[in-house]
Parts: structure tokens; sequence; C-alpha cells
């Protein structure tokens, strides 16, 4: 059986996204879950290193985003991945025009777990924005990774 493939899209793939995706993979870890994880961006830099505030609040979680390096969304990663959870309403919007034959796997994650909702961009804001999209991340992937199911 392989792994499901999941990818979190946000704008500049340095803070949101890719902390959703070490969350994603440390819960699936812990809930027994096949998951393949992986993180890109609307309109990243590629290479750019994790933002620092970011780095921040996944080492207080004991992770390390330190090798973390920004990636744009292109059609291979939006292909190859079984779910893609966007950030934001208009970021699911944007993923569903650029790529029109994989707008189905596409969700906003916060909606895709029964909360509603986008996760703010933390960027350029003190730590406790930061941390704040952590928490509301955690909680949209510990009630996606809870479900065990449809991802």
């Amino acid at each position: 059986m392989t792994a499901t493939r999941v990818l979190f899209v946000c704008a500049g793939n340095t803070c949101r996204s890719p902390m959703a995706a070490a969350l994603a993979a440390r819960l699936a870890r812990a809930g027994g879950l096949d998951w393949s994880v992986a993180s890109a961006g609307l309109s990243a830099e590629d290479g750019a290193p994790m933002a620092e505030a970011a780095r921040r609040v996944l080492a207080a979680r004991g992770l390390d985003g330190a090798g973390h390096r920004a990636r744009r969304a292109d059609e291979g990663l939006i292909a190859a991945a079984d779910r893609v959870y966007a950030m934001t309403r208009a970021q699911k919007y944007a993923l569903a025009a650029r790529f029109p034959a994989h707008a189905g796997k596409i969700s906003v994650l916060r909606e895709a777990a029964g909360l509603g909702g986008d996760v703010e961009d933390p960027i350029g804001r003190p730590d406790a924005a930061y941390e704040a999209c952590a928490a509301s991340l955690e909680e949209a992937l510990t009630v996606l990774t809870r479900r065990n199911a449809h991802v």
C-alpha cells in the first residue's frame, strides 16, 4: 500500500505550509498513518529558507525547520499529491484556476477539518502571530489525522 501524498500550499512557502507539513508528519506518525507530506507556495521564491519565527515555533514543539527550502507549486507537485490543502479560500481558488485538472483534490485546510476559516498569514508579524498560526494548523491537522481517512 502506498503512502497518502499530502501537499500543503500557502503563498511563499516560508511559514504556514512548511509548518503544516512538519506538524502533519508528526501527527500522522503518532496516529499510525502512512502519509508523505510536502509543501509549496503559489508565489514562492525557490530556495528561500523558512521564516525564523516559524522555525522558533516549530523548535518549541521539538521540530526542526532549518533544512526547509521554499519551492513554487507546479503541475508536477499538484499532480503527484493525493490531497492538496491550501491555507486560504483565495489560495484554493488560485490553485484550482492554475491547475484545473486537479481542482477536485484541492481543499482549504480548516474547511476540510470542518472548522472553517483561513489560516492567517503571520509573515512580518510578532512571534505571537506565528504561535497562533501553528495552533490553528494543529487544531485542523489533529481533526484530519484523527479521522484517519479521506485526506
